[in-house]
């Protein structure tokens, strides 16, 4: 089985990680606490979030945070997506190609250069008004570089709201908060 420092010299070694921490249990739960304080307030005006993501990592038993910059690639995975129940009514889309298909679609509204709202789906922007839509982070899986590190199960990785990027650079990397700056957080699970 890996080691702690082996991991961290592994994150270490990723593009755009400056810092690698491991987070401590006082402060996953602080973290926890201020997720769930940033979730009651609205998402850039436009209603409710929920962090699945951060609950995720922070079930596993090895947390790291990272420091990123701008060099950092996150994957084409979606970072977040609009929930109406249970179904995806809206997601990022980072693939050049996908994104070209998704401009000739009519059934399809870009809220970002990025951000995709399957008009189908949703009564946009009325469902997110009256809460019956969710935008949520979710986890992002890394199982090609997690095979690199024997004896641990694939990594999950996850981005905190902005009151939880603040904590953790202040707790860990001297309240240094540059243009360009980030955290991201990546879960261990030890395998069996």
């Amino acid at each position: 089985m890996e080691t702690v420092a082996q991991i961290e010299d592994y994150l270490k070694r990723m593009t755009g990680i400056e810092a690698v921490f491991v987070l401590d249990e006082e402060d996953r739960m602080r973290l926890l606490d201020i997720e769930i304080d940033a979730e009651k307030k609205s998402f850039m005006g436009l209603g409710v979030c929920y962090n699945s993501g951060i609950r995720d990592v922070l079930r596993c038993r090895l947390v790291f945070l990272g420091i990123t910059d701008m060099d950092f690639q996150w994957g084409c995975g979606s970072h977040m997506i609009l929930k109406k129940g249970e179904e995806i009514v809206g997601e990022d889309v980072y693939e050049e190609s996908r994104i070209e298909q998704l401009k000739k679609r009519d059934d399809v509204w870009f809220l970002h250069k990025n951000f995709v709202v399957y008009k189908d789906k949703v009564d946009f922007p009325r469902d997110i008004v009256d809460k019956k839509c969710c935008f949520e982070l979710p986890a992002l899986t890394c199982e090609d570089r997690a095979t690199v590190l024997d004896g641990l199960s694939d990594y999950l990785m996850c981005f905190p709201s902005p009151p939880g990027d603040t904590f953790l650079k202040d707790r860990y990397y001297g309240g240094t908060d540059e243009r360009g700056m980030g955290t991201v957080l990546f879960g261990f699970r030890v395998r069996e």
